[in-house]
């Protein structure tokens, strides 16, 4: 059966979401589905033109097919390229113009292709791909946030309820689908997932002497986008409450996020922020560390409720005691005590001591990052594609 995952999205991309992605569509392929990834080709930033190879950079197996469609793309050249234009509507529009032409690509591809499966991150194409279709065949949108306006939320209603299944990353967001009168069996939670790389990283002094760190000083790790719902403003902060002798390094990160971290750290002399670097690279700071951090806000719904995030199962794999912020979305898969420590959140002298607590109890720190790395193990994309494929409920071939 053909799967066809509809994904507007620049692939490569220095975002969480296309390695999501990508991930997704080579255990979709794992599971037997003839798996093909249709992507928006768009304007790249000058460090993704030069990957050459997509599956490589992302470390996912060339089990499908990578297919860029074309479209109108003036987002990069109105956000970075030619900043006068970054004002009033003109962002949204060219967003707007971008999200149209696309679809319109994907409407004529996908009924080439005549896929038995489209699934997609994307609603708006999903859906009008999926308005004129085959008897039997399934669409299923993923549902990683919610829009916030009226109108929009009444959009979005209107859309979901002419795809067959949807699948949300926490139990918030399948709640707000049941509070507004979708049937129960048509929602399914499937949390994100590490992938099996992180389940098997080079030993700790073999890290740090490729990342250039010294090898006796406590490390601790945060990987991932700098965006402010992230937290790491509360992390840089928690630094400043510790010892020089315990070094911290922000793995990740573009501008201008990176630039306003790299203003709070002020130079200090125990925080390292690298920025974007590969997936590959990034995780080697995994194996370095000594603990990983989560401080994700409070002051966002997306934080709170919406988020299951990539970091967390690969923190997890690694076998790296975890201390994160206690909000709902991630205590769906962190426990206080026992596989993490959690901290109230934008709390920068809670999570200096939280941090200070695994770095002196060894016992406690090798206790939790076992359990998390126990529990993490059902945790791969592989098994998340074989649950949403069972979901998918996909009639049998005669």
């Amino acid at each position: 059966m053909r799967l066809i995952f509809l994904a507007n999205a620049r692939i490569p991309s220095e975002k969480a979401h296309p390695l999501q992605i990508m991930h997704m569509a080579e255990a979709f392929a794992a599971q037997g589905l003839e798996a093909l990834l249709l992507h928006a080709r768009r304007d790249n930033t000058d460090t993704m033109l030069r990957v050459d190879n997509p599956f490589a950079y992302f470390g996912v197996a060339p089990a499908f097919a990578l297919i860029g469609l074309p479209c109108i793309d003036l987002i990069k050249r109105v956000t970075v390229d030619w900043p006068v234009f970054y004002r009033g509507p003109i962002p949204q529009l060219a967003h707007l113009l971008q999200l149209v032409t696309f679809t319109l690509s994907a409407l004529v591809l996908v009924r080439r292709l005549r896929g038995d499966v489209i699934y997609s991150r994307d609603l708006f194409p999903l859906t009008l791909t999926t308005l004129r279709r085959r008897a039997g065949d399934r669409s299923c949108f993923e549902c990683h946030t919610l829009p916030r306006s009226a109108a929009s939320q009444w959009l979005h209603l209107w859309a979901v309820r002419r795809v067959d299944r949807i699948v949300v990353i926490t139990s918030a967001l399948r709640r707000w689908y049941l509070e507004r009168g979708l049937p129960p069996e048509r929602v399914l939670v499937a949390h994100d997932a590490a992938p099996a790389a992180t389940f098997d990283l080079e030993p700790r002094t073999v890290a740090r002497q490729a990342l250039d760190l010294a090898l006796d000083a406590p490390l601790v790790c945060y990987v991932g986008h700098l965006y402010p719902w992230k937290g790491v403003d509360t992390l840089v902060a928690a630094a400043a409450k510790l010892p020089d002798t315990v070094q911290f390094a922000i793995v990740g990160g573009i501008p201008p996020d990176l630039d306003r971290v790299r203003q709070l750290a002020g130079g200090r002399r125990n925080v390292r922020t690298t920025g974007h670097r590969p997936p590959a690279e990034a995780r080697r700071y995994l194996a370095a560390a000594d603990v990983a951090v989560i401080p994700f806000s409070g002051a966002t719904i997306i934080a709170r409720e919406h988020t299951s995030p990539l970091k967390m199962f690969e923190y997890m794999a690694a076998g790296v005691p975890i201390v994160a912020s206690d909000l709902p979305s991630l205590r769906e898969v962190l426990r206080h005590e026992h596989n993490a420590l959690l901290v109230p959140p934008d709390d920068n002298a809670a999570l200096a001591a939280a941090i200070e607590r695994l770095l002196s109890d060894h016992e406690l720190a090798a206790r939790l990052a076992r359990t998390a790395r126990n529990e993490v193990a059902d945790c791969t994309w592989n098994r998340r594609a074989a649950r949403i494929v069972e979901f998918l409920d996909l009639p049998q071939p005669a």
